[in-house]
């Protein structure tokens, strides 16, 4: 309750003249009006203690909202950041990420901490509003974080999930299979995202599920990669995914050198 209560409050101030330039931030991020109600996008305010006032004079506890990551003492945890909500396997707010915006030299994410009702390694974002899309694709796209999902949905892509960074949990894993057998792995287009495609992937082989690959070149994420090329080109790199072996043996080439025949050799046994 004190969640869907806070969101509300946040949802309102995105609203407000005092949103100004974190409007201006998501409109140059090509994020519309329609995507923040959508994705319930809201904004917490400048000021440290307006959050907590409120919750306090609705009769809500003050050790309560320390518990659930919303204040820190007498003060806002989350101060003026675009606030996302995180929702469980229900559809229940249980968490906010809360992000930077406008240039502030401050970590780029806030996230809740781990609470009685938020364990982040055992949810996945966009989970409870993907399921329906997933059974009709009879697939699901497993992205890193929800920008990503957010930017995806815009070009009809609404079958996709986050892990909200690279490590996948054994909760995850197991999520995912619950959605379905058919999954196509897209993280960044950075070492880490390759990295993690890897580690990810051989998670999901062990487990039994057809696992592929939709590579981004560059360097880019899914947001950028959507925006700089356009839903088309993104459509069909997630069309023309490849099995998860093509993209490891394509991947233990990378650095080779192949005028040696000692490499070529150690890289066909590794093959």
């Amino acid at each position: 309750d004190i969640y869907e209560l806070s969101n509300k409050y946040f949802q309102n101030n995105i609203q407000t003249p005092l949103a100004k330039a974190a409007k201006e931030y998501l409109f140059n991020r090509k994020i519309t009006d329609e995507m923040i109600k959508e994705y319930g996008i809201g904004l917490s305010l400048a000021s440290n203690s307006d959050l907590t006032n409120l919750l306090t004079k609705k009769g809500y506890d003050l050790n309560t909202l320390n518990l659930i990551g919303l204040s820190s003492y007498n003060h806002d945890l989350y101060i003026d950041r675009i606030m996302f909500p995180l929702k469980d396997l229900n559809g229940r707010i249980v968490g906010f990420s809360g992000r930077r915006y406008d240039g502030q030299k401050t970590e780029k994410y806030i996230n809740t901490k781990q609470t009685p009702i938020f364990h982040k390694g055992n949810l996945l974002y966009n989970y409870y509003d993907a399921k329906e899309w997933v059974r009709q694709k009879n697939q699901v796209i497993v992205m890193e974080g929800f920008m990503a999902v957010i930017r995806s949905s815009t070009i009809g892509i609404k079958n996709a999930v986050a892990l909200m960074g690279t490590a996948m949990t054994h909760e995850q894993a197991n999520l995912i299979k619950r959605l379905s057998n058919n999954i196509i792995l897209c993280f960044d287009g950075d070492d880490a995202g390759k990295k993690a495609t890897l580690i990810n992937g051989e998670e999901f082989e062990k487990m039994g599920l057809n696992g592929k690959v939709a590579e981004l070149k560059d360097g880019l994420v899914p947001d950028d990669y959507i925006l700089k090329n356009g839903k088309d080109e993104f459509i069909a790199l997630v069309n023309s995914a490849v099995t998860f072996n093509d993209y490891k043996i394509k991947s233990m080439k990378m650095g080779m050198n192949l005028n040696s025949e000692e490499e070529i050799a150690n890289y066909i046994n590794k093959v």
